[in-house]
């Protein structure tokens, strides 16, 4: 968010630009803002050096000598991340190692999202790097059999995971680190659990129990049954052979890339996120004013919930949350326009805390949704949402 205390005028991303409001002159307005991290100086140099002098592992070059086959997992539209400017360097080097682009394929992370567009290809991949010969795979998590079941964790989650993944014989992580709302912070093996494990994985992970635990939030890692469950996913399938964990700032502008082992990499970018994307309040306000963080982020409603998570954290219970979103493609997926459609009052919608998975898929964003609707009332400001969107709305 954007302020200014003379004019009272606050700005919030808005799709693929920004919404402003005037506000009265008698409120105290506090913008809140992390003090955060300077951009790296020469981020392509930065991602050289995670390649090639990671944590806790060999380089690159080294690690994909001698194998056939590798995939390397990408994130989806809804996490913007800038491939391209990791992609050509890491191609360069499984080269360099004797693996032709054409023995790489590019698994896209989409848990039980749509499968990305051919225009967001060129966005999330990049013309330069899908020349060269690379083959794309998105993630389908509903195609029973394009995946291989692993067994369970320790809690009984049952563990499927992509085929195309656990038959390759070089598996390189690419993610996004940043405070997330039910699993501490995303990147790490989110990659893998929810982006590239089967329904009945992701549902189980979705479940209700889990997300009702206190520590299922914003920056817990420590006790955090989401968390935790993400890791042992990772666990039981076939190991990470290379990951790379890239932090950004609210101007989406890298301000860490850390390559290496995952549990390392991971660590080290949670340690950055946490001063480039974190910060403190002095007391709870009235009503906070937020968005999702504009495009690719507002584009369905579905997402919206991480917007709420953010604001519910630094409003009083009863309180307001004034939600910016743009939209376009209206509220998400069949099965989550669905569930909006018989909701009701989000805050009278109570889910079944004891069960071990949801019912439904994306049966979570209605839980996350009625947890902030019982916290403080939510108003939704969408101009220019699709159609479906506007009428089904339930705020």
């Amino acid at each position: 968010m954007q302020g200014g205390a003379a004019s009272m005028e606050a700005s919030v991303r808005y799709g693929r630009g920004w919404m402003s409001a005037q506000l009265p002159d008698d409120w105290r307005v506090d913008v809140l803002e992390p003090a955060g991290l300077p951009p790296l100086a020469d981020p392509r140099r930065a991602v050289i050096s995670a390649l090639d002098s990671p944590l806790n592992s060999p380089p690159l070059r080294s690690v994909a000598q001698g194998r056939g086959q590798a995939v390397v997992v990408i994130s989806d539209i809804t996490r913007p991340l800038d491939n391209r400017l990791i992609l050509p360097a890491l191609l360069d080097r499984l080269e360099d190692a004797g693996l032709d682009a054409n023995r790489v394929t590019l698994l896209v992370a989409t848990g039980l999202h749509r499968p990305p567009s051919k225009a967001e290809l060129d966005v999330i991949v990049g013309p330069e790097t899908l020349s060269r010969g690379v083959h794309v795979l998105a993630h389908q998590g509903r195609a029973h059999d394009e995946q291989v079941y692993l067994g369970r964790t320790q809690e009984g989650l049952p563990v499927a995971i992509n085929r195309a993944w656990h038959e390759a014989d070089l598996r390189i992580v690419i993610g996004l680190v940043e405070p997330h709302l039910m699993a501490g912070f995303s990147g790490g093996p989110k990659a893998l659990c929810p982006g590239i494990a089967a329904t009945e994985t992701i549902m189980s992970f979705h479940g209700p129990r889990l997300l009702a635990h206190p520590r299922a939030a914003h920056g817990i890692l420590q006790g955090n049954p989401v968390h935790e469950q993400a890791w042992q996913v990772a666990r039981l399938a076939r190991p990470t052979d290379f990951c790379i964990q890239v932090v950004q700032n609210l101007r989406r502008e890298p301000v860490g890339i850390f390559g290496g082992g995952m549990a390392e990499a991971h660590a080290a970018a949670i340690r950055a996120a946490r001063k480039a994307l974190t910060c403190t309040v002095d007391a709870p306000a009235d009503i906070a004013i937020t968005s999702n963080g504009g495009y690719p982020l507002d584009h369905v409603f579905y997402q919206g919930g991480k917007g709420l998570a953010a604001a519910a954290q630094v409003v009083r219970p009863g309180g307001g949350i004034i939600l910016v979103e743009r939209n376009e493609e209206g509220l998400g997926s069949p099965e989550f326009a669905r569930l909006i459609a018989r909701m009701g009052d989000p805050a009278a919608w109570e889910p079944n805390i004891a069960a071990d998975a949801a019912s439904e898929i994306d049966e979570w964003a209605i839980q996350e949704l009625a947890k902030f609707a019982r916290h403080a009332r939510i108003v939704n400001v969408c101009p220019d949402g699709a159609p479906d969107y506007r009428a089904a709305i339930p705020l």
